[in-house]
């Protein structure tokens, strides 16, 4: 039944085995075949090709397989991917070959038992909302004609090309820094080393369905193997990426996990200050007010969206963006494409650990000296719907304008409701509107006062 399918804001994911079945993914198959033949890309655009590319997840290949002829069947030409690859491979190649778009097999960070499918379009980035949207109501439909066709496909080597280029690869080749490498099994693995041309040490690079008994997604706690890796080995630093390689966690020197804010904060300084590229920068509502002091000592525009990538990938189709990016460790380039990377945010730290020519752990130390510490941390917390909607509603109403113990400044209400503090603290309260789950946010220049104002939180949710 179609109401077993929902496509969020990128696209579908289930259950292997439970919804996400060969036949289900062949009614999405079909259904992105009917849905297709409405989009209208420029008329540059060869509009009756599609790229299908998929992950190392269990069974990817042949799903693939099985969204290809679905395409074939309803007279597309078929570019299937001859391997694993990046998602944004896809978003790549369909800009770089001026076709309608691409269908990507992947769950992207999610446990191992998920499986999903995506689509990319011409413009080398996700679908739209609309186009989703378009692809739900065409489920159950089906659009068979001539001349379909399939033809196995390299497009893992453009995409790597067209990195190299959006890199200072003689300066990383000459720094002579001891990266590691850490894909935790997924599509990344080998891929720095292609572009660098030096030998780049990788740990959990074989293919491994299960990810070795962890989530493939780059945070602290799925990178143990990592941390114990550098610290062993004494390398510059690590580039971690999640299933599909469009996120990326970072450890420095020390094996220490060098948040995402922190990280963006840092591309935007080096990109801006020492490259002196030019562009805006973008940040989501959960992200660090750190970017927003480094944009402004720069003079770069800054823009705020809601949360998910997609408002930042938005605001890189209509405007000149050079970085975008989120606390999920998804971070984009607009000069490259409207998508984040993180096989290109990765090496990019590495660059600019060559060009300061420090350890990243001083690099950022130098950063925050200049624009001030901050101290950030999440909590993901599970109760009823109810008491998470009333939560929200007293927040909203200012009736804990004085519970945390800092005065409070002012609210806004961008995407869920944040409180601004007097110190420079907040806290961002966000409901799911669709799991029993309230997403607690919080940011202060006291480190300590995080872990007491995200308690203090919850003492008010369960009140």
């Amino acid at each position: 039944m179609s109401d077993s399918i929902v496509f969020g804001t990128d696209g579908w994911r289930a259950v292997i085995a439970d919804q996400f079945t060969f036949e289900n993914v062949r009614r999405v198959a079909d259904a992105i075949a009917v849905a297709a033949r409405t989009f209208r890309p420029p008329a540059n655009v060869d509009a009756n090709t599609l790229i299908v590319g998929f992950d190392r997840r269990f069974l990817s290949r042949e799903f693939a397989a099985v969204v290809a002829e679905s395409l074939r069947v309803a007279g597309f030409r078929v570019l299937l991917s001859d391997r694993p690859t990046p998602s944004q491979t896809s978003s790549f190649t369909a800009r770089h070959r001026h076709i309608l778009g691409g269908v990507v097999v992947t769950a992207s960070h999610n446990p191992a038992s998920y499986n999903g499918i995506k689509f990319k379009a011409w413009y080398a980035g996700s679908a739209l909302p609309e186009m989703y949207e378009a692809i739900a109501a065409s489920l159950n439909q089906r659009d068979a004609r001539d001349g379909g066709s399939i033809e196995a496909v390299n497009i893992l080597d453009d995409y790597v090309e067209a990195l190299r280029g959006q890199l200072d690869l003689p300066l990383l080749q000459s720094a002579k820094l001891k990266l590691l490498h850490d894909p935790i099994h997924g599509v990344a693995v080998t891929i720095p080393s292609q572009i660098l041309g030096i030998p780049v040490d990788t740990i959990r690079a074989e293919s491994n369905p299960s990810f070795g008994g962890v989530n493939p997604e780059p945070i602290p706690e799925n990178l143990e193997a990592s941390r114990d890796a550098v610290r062993a080995g004494s390398y510059d630093l690590a580039i971690c990426n999640d299933g599909d390689a469009d996120r990326l966690g970072i450890l420095d020197e020390h094996g220490d996990f060098v948040s995402p804010h922190k990280i963006i904060s840092l591309l935007v300084l080096y990109l801006v200050r020492e490259k002196k590229r030019a562009g805006e920068i973008v940040k989501t509502f959960s992200t660090t007010r750190l970017i927003e002091k480094v944009a402004q000592s720069l003079g770069a525009t800054l823009h705020e969206t809601r949360i998910g990538f997609k408002y930042v990938a938005d605001l890189m189709l209509a405007r000149e963006v050079l970085v975008g990016g989120e606390e999920s460790g998804a971070i984009g380039f607009g000069a490259f494409m409207p998508e984040r990377d993180g096989i290109l945010s990765g090496l990019l730290v590495a660059e600019a650990v060559a060009h300061y020519g420090r350890p990243l752990s001083e690099v950022i130390a130098r950063m925050e000296e200049e624009f001030g510490a901050l101290h950030y941390d999440r909590r993901d917390v599970h109760r009823p719907m109810e008491q998470c909607a009333r939560l929200i509603e007293r927040v909203g109403a200012g009736q804990l304008d004085s519970a945390f113990g800092v005065p409070f400044a002012n609210r806004e209400e961008k995407d869920g409701v944040k409180m601004n503090f007097a110190d420079g603290s907040w806290l961002l309260f966000r409901k799911s509107g669709t799991e029993p789950i309230i997403r607690i946010y919080c940011e202060s220049p006291d480190r300590d006062r995080v872990q007491k104002m995200l308690d203090q939180a919850i003492v008010e949710l369960d009140a």
